[in-house]
């Protein structure tokens, strides 16, 4: 019977990969069609202003968020088969979490008042502020707690294409800027609603006095300091280089952070599905289970990490050139480093969310966050005068990479995973096809996107077979999934 539960669960865990997979290939789809337009409609300095707003706004989600998201996953996760027990949990995390945000809009409207240069993106700001509140009734954590992918899946692509009409009917010059970020909030907003009318399926979400105040602040402020730590050094960049550079620099960048956000965003969701995965099995003492789980996600990681980061350096000109136009083509340095810091912060966050935060080992990944900030906020000032958006981009690769090396040493001592080696030499050598590939498509292709559309085929192709025939069980337990749901 265990062994019967093993298979369902082994199964069950890949279905959502995928799930989560096709959610994040969507939301790569959608901006790939959605970011040119945006780029060329409200040129370089406008999207410098929505993205230097973006970045303000996302220090007050985050001060909402408070951490309850990762916290609620990891004991809920434990609680979801008791329905009492969880029911309490929820009302007690959501409560939490409605407090914080009121805490969020007053310390937004406090920045309003006393800084000027924060002042002359009001209207922006407060477009985008409907984010905070959106993102505390959008509750996602019980869905990845009860590992509803299905819906997640279905519930994103539907507001993706509801944005989709709104850009391209709303959306015409370089003065709808407003507009946009309207559009983006509105998206949000009705994301949230819908899963917050959903979550009954699961409990009644509502306010409550009863809240286990010191059982629960400790642990939720560890992770949220851990969470600002995590957002100053990867929108401080932004924040630092629009203050000092203006925002020109901020919307050439805006490339490169495009294309690493949708990346990372794409390749995490085989780190996310299973992040309650794991945090069951340690409430069971299942550590066998546990670490044959957690070997085999972060082979699947390993196997998708490594050949994006090969496309993306040996493709930069060519997406900025799709994503955006010539006008950008400055911001292809910086993409080129980026495209090295996703290995790092991948790899980070799978030892640190997957291995110390179910481990209850918060303090350790707090730890490293905070000298990671410490390096990339100091090296910002110190590089972005003279290198700017390069600099940017380089100071990322540094943190991330701090991060990834003290988290691998730390979470290694906990959990002993095998086969990781073999695995490494095998993406490498799919990875080693692209190059003679790039060099022949670059010679007989000379249209942008069909060369694009040629090089990623053939070494898409080329990469699945060649790591078929070295036995890549990563790779071949994906393929395995997809045919049977196909």
């Amino acid at each position: 019977m265990k062994g019967l539960e093993m298979v369902k669960n082994e199964k069950s865990i890949k279905l959502n990969m995928v799930l989560n997979a096709i959610k994040g290939l969507m939301g790569i789809i959608f901006p790939l069609i959605t970011f040119p337009y945006v780029s060329k409609i409200l040129g370089v300095d406008n999207l410098g202003r929505y993205n230097f707003s973006n970045s303000i706004i996302s220090y007050f989600i985050l001060i909402a968020g408070l951490g309850i998201s990762t916290y609620a996953v990891r004991e809920g996760a434990r609680l979801r088969d008791n329905q009492k027990a969880f029911q309490d949990f929820a009302n007690e995390m959501f409560t939490i979490n409605a407090i914080s945000t009121i805490v969020a809009y007053f310390g937004l409207g406090v920045l309003l008042v006393v800084s000027t240069k924060v002042r002359e993106y009001k209207v922006l700001l407060l477009i985008l502020s409907l984010l905070i509140i959106f993102k505390t009734i959008g509750i996602d954590w019980i869905y990845s707690i009860f590992e509803d992918y299905a819906y997640i899946t279905v519930r994103s692509i539907i507001f993706q294409f509801i944005s989709l009409i709104l850009l391209f009917t709303m959306v015409k010059t370089e003065n709808d800027v407003n507009i946009y970020a309207l559009i983006t909030a509105i998206s949000s907003g009705g994301s949230g609603i819908l899963n917050y009318i959903h979550a009954k399926k699961y409990c009644c979400i509502k306010l409550t006095p009863k809240v286990n105040w010191k059982r629960h602040m400790r642990p939720i402020l560890v992770l949220f300091a851990t969470s600002v730590t995590v957002t100053i050094y990867t929108s401080s960049d932004v924040t630092i280089l629009g203050l000092l550079c203006g925002d020109t620099s901020v919307g050439l960048y805006s490339v490169s952070t495009k294309v690493y956000s949708l990346v990372k965003t794409l390749l995490s969701s085989v780190l996310i599905v299973s992040i309650p995965r794991l945090s069951a099995l340690l409430g069971s003492d299942d550590c066998g289970a546990f670490n044959e789980m957690a070997a085999d996600i972060y082979k699947t990681l390993i196997s998708l990490v490594l050949p994006a980061l090969c496309g993306i350096i040996l493709l930069r000109k060519e997406i900025i050139l799709i994503l955006a136009d010539e006008s950008y083509l400055a911001s292809e340095n910086s993409l080129a480093l980026l495209s090295v810091a996703l290995f790092f912060c991948l790899g980070a966050w799978f030892w640190g969310q997957c291995i110390l935060v179910p481990f209850q080992k918060e303090n350790t990944v707090f730890i490293v966050t905070v000298i990671g900030a410490i390096v990339n906020i100091v090296l910002n000032f110190v590089l972005i005068p003279f290198w700017k958006q390069d600099a940017a981009a380089f100071t990322t690769v540094l943190a991330e990479g701090i991060a990834f090396v003290w988290c691998s040493l730390k979470g290694g001592k906990m959990v002993k995973l095998r086969g990781i080696g073999t695995t490494y030499i095998k993406v490498l050598v799919g990875c080693a096809s692209f190059i003679m590939i790039s060099a022949v498509v670059q010679n007989y292709i000379t249209t942008v996107s069909l060369r694009v559309i040629a090089m990623v085929v053939i070494s898409v192709i080329s990469y699945f077979v060649i790591e078929i025939v070295l036995r890549n069980e990563a790779i071949r337990s994906l393929l395995k999934v997809l045919n049977r749901k196909v």
